[in-house]
């Protein structure tokens, strides 16, 4: 069974690579959550991880 920990850092290595995938093959936010499948009831929540690596 997976517990929550493992959850989590799956999901920040998931939010890492779309980061790098949007830098290196210049795709909008939009674009690299199509390009990584992630389903859409998750979308905003993975948005919103990605918009705090933007912020100060």
């Amino acid at each position: 069974m997976t517990n929550i920990a493992t959850v989590k850092a799956l999901d920040s290595r998931v939010i890492r690579n779309i980061l790098r995938s949007m830098i290196n093959e210049h795709w909008s936010v939009s674009e690299a959550l199509d390009e990584y499948d992630i389903p859409d009831y998750l979308r905003e929540e993975y948005e919103a991880k990605i918009e705090q690596c933007f912020l100060d």
